[in-house]
């Protein structure tokens, strides 16, 4: 407590700059400019092993689509115990030197370090610190850290403090902890988990926002069915007004209607799906229940396009969450293909966002083996900014509007290419 106390004495006389954002800069020219620049956040967590014959470097990182790289920390605080929890992210060292690898192929990027639950395949999310002390305790140090390294800011991952804690001195000090950031140009962003087309705790979210420069909306990840008890293996919907909700654009609103002002809102967009064995297949337009699935697991893009470059996939469009999915034999795979991440990349222009976060970009297929480096991310990009002037014709999908017709997914069966 004397240190958060001491913490928040030292930086009482700081002053806060009102409006504050990121600063969205990207090398690649584009053929024509909507609007401003936005921020694309992408997220990586360079300590999974996402692909043993291709491994994973920082020359892979689709450096010229992203504005802010956001790096996971190992040792970040956790729900539960108040201990740091440590199976993956980068030690402290390592970030470091991993930014300065960074800087030599893209000095236009800003970082940003990232701290939290990331909901790895083995455990569920967290939402809520045990402590609300240990939290005030670790934000005082980690703005401590960041600025003697250097980087531009702090992202806390799903990560609340409990509404009990939640009282005046928790206020005083998250107002205080932005100003000082503000001071130094540091960012303050945190993510919320959507289940259901709600974000949890959304009062408290509401209230907090006004301390936070953005608030990422988690949208992806297995949720509860809108008119059932059990869970489907794939991410939200985009049909807004169906009963029950469940749609990404409803949780966004939902949001929004608790306090978070819609400029301060992004939107993430995950590269990853989830694979199952199946008891029974489900049906050509059905995804299976999670009570008859066994061995899920998550699946990036990059893997499962190279998978169904074999022979025996079927494939078909979940038409409530307009996502593809595929089955051979008793395996079943839902997944994020390129119409689908640019339907949700739409959303910044449709609901004035401020944003995206790429959720994460190491599930791309960044060593091109069905295509395209990086299809995913670009995108994403190619949503929000515009066309890369390097794109020929025939690789962009059409940009999305307001009467969306059913998108075409016969690009995923491309078998051009061939697995090694």
């Amino acid at each position: 407590m004397l240190l958060v106390g001491g913490f928040v004495f030292v930086i009482a006389f700081d002053v806060l700059k009102e409006d504050y954002s990121a600063t969205a800069v990207f090398p690649v020219k584009v053929r024509s400019q909507r609007h401003k620049p936005v921020p694309i956040l992408c997220h990586v967590n360079v300590a999974r092993f996402y692909d043993r014959a291709v491994p994973y470097s920082p020359t892979d990182l689709p450096g010229n689509y992203c504005s802010h790289l956001v790096l996971a920390l190992r040792g970040f605080l956790s729900g539960g115990s108040g201990k740091p929890y440590s199976t993956f992210g980068l030690v402290q060292s390592r970030l470091i030197e991993l930014r300065d690898e960074m800087n030599k192929s893209f000095p236009h990027l800003r970082y940003l370090v990232a701290a939290g639950d990331e909901n790895d395949d083995s455990r569920p999310a967290s939402h809520e610190t045990p402590n609300a002390t240990v939290l005030r305790t670790f934000l005082a140090e980690m703005v401590r850290w960041l600025l003697q390294i250097r980087i531009h800011g702090l992202v806390l991952d799903r990560v609340f403090l409990a509404g009990s804690d939640y009282r005046w001195h928790t206020t005083a000090f998250l107002s205080h902890l932005k100003k000082v950031m503000h001071k130094h140009g540091l960012l303050f962003i945190v993510t919320a988990t959507s289940d259901a087309g709600t974000v949890r705790g959304d009062v408290r979210l509401g209230r907090l926002s006004k301390f936070l420069d953005y608030v990422g909306v988690v949208t992806h990840g297995m949720h509860r069915a809108a008119n059932a008890s059990d869970r489907i293996l794939v991410p939200f919907y985009h049909q807004r007004g169906r009963k029950g909700g469940g749609s990404v654009e409803d949780s966004i609103e939902h949001a929004i209607s608790g306090g978070v002002p819609r400029r301060r809102l992004l939107v993430t967009i995950s590269l990853s799906g989830y694979m199952c064995t199946v008891s029974k297949l489900p049906g050509k337009n059905e995804v299976p229940t999670w009570s008859n699935a066994r061995d899920v697991r998550v699946v990036s893009y990059g893997e499962a396009c190279r998978l169904m470059q074999h022979a025996g996939w079927a494939v078909s469009l979940d038409r409530e969450s307009e996502k593809p999915h595929a089955w051979r034999n008793n395996l079943w795979m839902g997944y994020e293909d390129e119409i689908s991440v640019r339907k949700t990349a739409s959303l910044v222009d449709k609901m004035f966002l401020g944003g995206v976060i790429i959720w994460d970009v190491g599930s791309d297929d960044y060593s091109g083996r069905c295509g395209l480096m990086n299809p995913l991310v670009r995108a994403v990009f190619t949503e929000v900014e515009g066309t890369p002037t390097d794109d020929s014709a025939a690789s962009i999908i059409p940009t999305f509007n307001a009467t969306d017709g059913d998108a075409s997914i016969g690009h995923i069966l491309n078998e051009t290419n061939i697995l090694p």
